[in-house]
């Protein structure tokens, strides 16, 4: 296993480097402000642990002088973030850039909890892995292939073996013969090992 970000749930909303850590009983986070004091680990804001597994809630405790105050992002849940991770595990710094404009969470639409962790997963994600495209020429077509699923592509002479997401399908033909192109995206951690 290795540590992830599952879910963020902070006040106020902006960069935030997060030191998660195996404490030999559980789960350690650390929350700075900039990436150098992640590193060196001082100014510490707040911290707080949890056992290990998957997706675990931990709720966080501000620091003696840290600075800014933090706050639950959305008041209908009692942690501020949650993890995964294993007994082992080696330490990462992740850099959690602003996931959301304010204005756009007040509006209407945002007002549902549900509405709101979907939002907040989805700007993880773009904020925490990119995605690595790639176009795919077959010599038939596969009509089982469909937007949505993920392909295990394989390559023993370029030392591959990934996952990727069919993000497109286009049969092309002509009178004695029909191609398909499945284009895909693989998405990978875009993080800093500490």
């Amino acid at each position: 296993m290795s540590f992830a970000i599952t879910e963020w749930n902070l006040n106020p909303n902006r960069n935030w480097y997060a030191v998660i850590s195996d404490s030999g009983a559980g789960i350690q986070v650390e929350l700075y402000t900039t990436q150098a004091n992640a590193e060196a680990g001082t100014n510490l804001v707040a911290s707080g642990a949890g056992g290990y597994g998957t997706g675990t809630q931990i709720t966080l405790a501000m620091a003696d002088g840290g600075t800014p105050e933090i706050s639950l992002f959305n008041a209908d849940l009692d942690y501020h973030v949650a993890v995964t991770g294993g007994s082992g595990d080696a330490q990462k710094i992740f850099h959690v850039a602003p996931f959301v404009d304010l204005d756009e969470i007040s509006d209407g639409i945002y007002k549902s909890t549900a509405l709101i962790q979907a939002r907040a997963l989805y700007e993880i994600n773009l904020h925490t892995h990119i995605a690595k495209d790639s176009s795919i020429d077959l010599a038939g077509p596969f009509p089982g292939i469909a937007v949505g699923d993920v392909l295990q592509i394989q390559s023993d002479r370029r030392s591959l073996d990934v996952l990727a997401t069919v993000t497109e399908t286009v049969v092309t033909g002509t009178p004695d013969s029909l191609t398909a192109q499945v284009e895909t995206s693989e998405y990978v951690d875009m993080l800093y090992n500490g």
